[in-house]
């Protein structure tokens, strides 16, 4: 049965292989619907395949552990980190690459993952994002104290349910105190998650909507709202959104995805490792409460120099990028 499923997964992508290009001219409008359509067609799949590999694991009951899981059962855990890999890479990366092979030749299939934008933009987007701290934490509270109308009680209702499902799911995942548990945060929370997403996010969908809207600033906006959204963690949504909003801006500026990549990627390592020391007995502050402060000069100053950085990197933008491959010729050549 894995055999089978396994040649007929090589026949698609064979096939897909097939159709360089094929779909470069159709709308913006067909091109959105392209893409969800294969995110659908192989979350779908990847699931289905994360529950065939860990099928021997943990036997005929795979299906109730992953969907009505323990959290305090290790075996649980690992499995939904396994399954959280498998969807991350099947269900999100894969369908954004081949979308990108499909319609290769349009300006919105290039992914601008050649061009390396130089060391000091990529300090400069970590630095971004450690600077943002406290102006996130703020509006992190600000936003957890939304209320809904009374009227609205029952989205309300539902809206803290998802908040306390990811919640749970996020301390899970986080909740360890060995180097090897570490290491598989890093690369499960903070580096597939940033690259992943952002060849999504960015690469994909705020480059469609650039060109469906011809307004990069409106591609922006609505491609942060559908990655806030896309979380379905409410009480964090307006944090995450002008997240969104920095990372576009740091792509469009760069016409690189690696400063957001980088931007991400600082954001989520700053919630592992704090977690980690926490729990180590190391600092007295956890993952949700980082970067968090009362006083309110340095939630402004946060906001300040996060502004500043970010307008010091748009005047960055018209200084010529260095391609990957004329990089290492460089570097041959010495």
């Amino acid at each position: 049965m894995l055999i089978s499923r396994g040649i007929c997964y090589f026949c698609v992508l064979y096939y897909i292989s097939m159709l360089k290009g094929s779909f470069s001219h159709i709308s913006s409008a067909a091109k959105l619907a392209l893409f969800l359509l294969l995110i659908i067609v192989f979350m779908l799949f990847s699931s289905l395949a994360g529950f065939v590999v860990l099928m021997p694991f943990l036997g005929s009951g795979v299906l109730n552990i992953l969907t009505s899981p323990d959290y305090s059962n290790p075996a649980a855990i690992n499995a939904m980190k396994a399954l959280q890999i498998i969807n991350m890479v099947g269900g999100l990366l894969f369908p954004a690459l081949i979308y990108a092979w499909l319609i290769r030749g349009d300006r919105s299939s290039d992914l601008k993952l050649s061009a390396f934008p130089g060391s000091l933009r990529l300090i400069l987007s970590a630095l971004l994002i450690v600077s943002a701290q406290p102006f996130i934490s703020f509006i992190n509270g600000l936003n957890g104290q939304m209320q809904l109308p009374v009227s609205m009680e029952g989205l309300e209702s539902w809206m803290l349910n998802m908040e306390q499902q990811a919640q749970h799911l996020t301390d899970a995942f986080l909740a360890t105190t060995s180097l090897p548990g570490l290491a598989l945060n890093i690369f499960m929370i903070a580096l597939l998650p940033a690259v992943t997403e952002e060849i999504v996010f960015r690469g994909v969908l705020a480059q469609l909507f650039r060109d469906w809207t011809r307004s990069k600033h409106w591609a922006i906006v609505i491609s942060s709202l559908v990655f806030a959204g896309i979380h379905l963690q409410f009480y964090g949504f307006l944090p995450r959104f002008l997240l969104g909003m920095s990372l576009g801006y740091l792509f469009f500026w760069s016409g690189s995805l690696w400063l957001p990549v980088i931007a991400h990627f600082t954001n989520n390592l700053l919630s592992v490792i704090a977690e980690f020391l926490f729990r180590k007995g190391t600092i007295s502050v956890n993952a949700d409460q980082l970067g968090f402060s009362d006083n309110v000069l340095i939630v402004i100053a946060s906001g300040i120099i996060t502004i500043a950085i970010l307008f010091y990197i748009s005047k960055l933008k018209n200084k010529p990028l260095v391609e990957i491959g004329d990089f290492n010729d460089r570097k041959l050549a010495r």
